[in-house]
């Protein structure tokens, strides 16, 4: 029997009943959501075929139930253009003309979607060919709403009933110094198979570096934007780095907007209250200073300022409680439709574990490792040095690798009232060629303080090590011309390699000379006795970890970020970790927020590094060089 003619989408809009194949030589992508809507709403089965160029894309079948829409397949895979098209615009454009030699084959595939089972092998999937037409080739992917679709997967409202206790039930670990649970659906190759596809994401792009002082991977996610972001790996091997890069991939692009729950709550704090939320005052505020400042995406926070708000859970004070959605995440899309920001803010916090409470702790040493350098670095006072291990053959390695570029690897800990072991790892150039970059620095923190000490050091020297290929002719990241106006034009800080190119420079060394002094020298065993204390259950580690920052008067808010088919999928959770009076690290000088955070003035002097408490006119707040 003949097959029917492809139908026009005029013609599909009409259908009511039945399958067809949907010709679009010209469409947009109001057309594409018009399309999935009345698919959605009738007994039909509809597999259009549209031309972007020279690309046929063919599929995803239209019908009720189905795993992926056309809508949500097409800003996917906009999207991996990295920002170059208005891939959120309803009215964006496509076209292209169908090839005669081929124009066939992409109606053959289509039919072929039509007649395969709707109850496939993989029901969370649904199938999409390319077929690029001057190369006459085609390549098969399987495509989901990645954090829900207005149209066929809508998310649902976030309420405080949405929030999951945490900690929710012990967490035993076989390994007593090991703090990750074993996790067999995450092994390299169901990882990849899972997060990696070129044309729809949600990493588009690996990418593996061979000068670096480990193998290095970067895994680049599917946003929109036109700056490359994703996670990094490090380890002896590709394999291994690429797994870690994948890993830090999802915990980026769970952290950038919502992908669970739809951000439902519009309010002003002094309507909510600080039984409800959090007063944004506790986060730190900018400088009023820098208001209106060119760089500076924030306006002037008062009570009645009315904003978007999510639920997190208060590990502290056990309930659900309101944060700011851009608190909570560090890339929410701006628009007439979003509220204003009161705070710039960054991925810091964010955690990725194979459960909410694994996620949650080491959001809470991200936030103890970025607050430890923040406050040694404002406070400028001098920290006691620290020895490598000697049992640890990674970290004398990376030392090794560093003096023959020229530097001296100096450990300190910085360790403050978080009672979580934080180590600030310094290369200092000690060559003679003139232009070298001077300093870098790196931080980390763990409840093992040889993790912390290994996470610190892999960080700075792969700094040094890749300092040559950073663009240092004029005009580049890190031109010296460029940079030296920013010491006393410090409102010139806008982007991390401005924060670090500015304190390699020689003319920065007396900023950075506290971090030389002559203190104390100790091995890891004396700087923190007894650590790391085996642990037998992560979820008493959190809960005791906890319980010692509420004591200090601090209190932790998990906000929990989870992508849904990735926790169904590969159960990785992702949590960002908000504690008010924390420092957080900003980037871009205009962002600092050290304003109404009095630990920043306290701490130190209760630690024994000042002689008194500080004023805000006694820190050097000057441009910070965390990379």
């Amino acid at each position: 029997m003949t097959a029917a003619p492809p139908l026009d989408a005029d013609s599909a809009l009409a259908a009511t009943a039945g399958t067809a194949v949907v010709l679009l030589t010209r469409w947009t992508l109001g057309l594409a959501e018009e399309l999935s809507r009345h698919a959605l709403r009738h007994p039909v089965a509809l597999a259009p075929v549209r031309f972007d160029g020279a690309v046929a894309v063919v599929g995803p079948v239209l019908r009720p139930g189905a795993a992926a829409c056309l809508c949500c397949a097409e800003y996917q895979r906009l999207a991996t253009a990295g920002g170059r098209v208005p891939w959120r615009s309803t009215e964006l454009a496509l076209a292209g003309v169908p090839s005669p030699a081929l124009a066939e084959a992409a109606v053959a595939l289509a039919r072929e979607l039509l007649d395969a089972p709707a109850d496939g092998a993989d029901e969370d999937t649904a199938v999409v060919h390319l077929l690029h037409q001057g190369r006459a080739t085609w390549s098969t992917h399987r495509v989901r709403p990645v954090g829900g679709c207005a149209v066929c997967h809508p998310l649902p409202a976030d309420s405080p009933a949405a929030v999951a206790p945490l900690p929710a039930q012990p967490r035993p670990l076989p390994d007593p110094y090991l703090l990750r649970a074993p996790n067999p659906r995450t092994a390299a190759g169901p990882l990849r198979a899972a997060l990696y596809d070129e044309r729809f994401g949600p990493v588009r792009r690996l990418l593996r570096a061979e000068d670096s002082a480990f193998s290095l991977t970067g895994a680049f996610v599917t946003d929109g934007r036109p700056v490359e972001d994703g996670g990094y790996g490090r380890a002896r091997d590709f394999p291994g780095s690429e797994r870690i890069a994948l890993f830090e991939s999802v915990e980026r692009y769970a952290g950038m907007r919502p992908t669970a729950r739809r951000t439902a709550l519009r309010a002003s704090f002094a309507a909510l209250g600080p039984d409800r939320a959090v007063d944004p005052r506790r986060l730190g505020l900018p400088d009023p200073a820098h208001h209106g400042h060119p760089a500076s995406p924030t306006v002037p926070y008062v009570p009645g300022l009315v904003l978007d708000w999510v639920h997190g859970w208060s590990l502290t004070r056990r309930r659900a409680t309101a944060v700011p959605e851009h608190v909570a995440y560090w890339d929410v899309p701006g628009g007439a439709d979003r509220g204003p920001r009161v705070v710039y803010e960054s991925s810091n916090g964010c955690g990725l574990g194979n459960s909410p409470e694994e996620a949650a702790l080491y959001g809470l040493f991200e936030v103890a490792e970025r607050d430890a350098f923040l406050m040694a670095w404002y406070a400028a006072t001098p920290l006691r040095r620290v020895e490598p291990p000697p049992d640890d053959l990674d970290t004398l390695l990376l030392a090794d690798r560093a003096a023959v570029a020229g530097y001296r690897l100096v450990l300190l800990d910085a360790t403050n009232d978080f009672g979580i072991p934080a180590v600030v790892a310094v290369c200092r150039y000690t060559g003679s060629h003139p232009d070298a970059p001077r300093v870098f620095l790196a931080a980390g923190a763990h409840h093992d303080p040889r993790a912390a000490i290994r996470s610190a050091v892999a960080e700075v020297v792969t700094n040094v090590l890749e300092a040559p290929q950073r663009a240092s002719a004029e005009g580049g990241p890190r031109d010296p011309e460029r940079l030296r106006p920013m010491l006393d034009r410090p409102e010139l800080v806008v982007t991390l390699d401005d924060h670090v190119g500015l304190n390699t420079l020689p003319e920065a060394a007396p900023r950075l000379e506290f971090l030389f002094a002559d203190t104390p020298c100790a091995t890891v065993a004396e700087a923190w006795p007894g650590a790391p204390e085996p642990v037998g259950d992560l979820s008493a580690l959190l809960g005791a970890t906890v319980d010692r920052l509420g004591r200090a008067g601090l209190e932790v808010i998990a906000v929990d970020q989870s992508e849904p088919g990735l926790r169904a999928g590969l159960g990785l959770h992702c949590v960002k970790v908000v504690v008010p009076g924390s420092l957080p690290m900003t980037f871009g000088h205009v962002n600092r927020r050290t304003r109404g955070l009095p630990r920043l003035l306290e701490v130190p002097y209760r630690l024994g590094r000042t002689p008194r408490p500080l004023r805000h006119e006694d820190l050097a707040v000057h441009p910070h060089p965390f990379p």
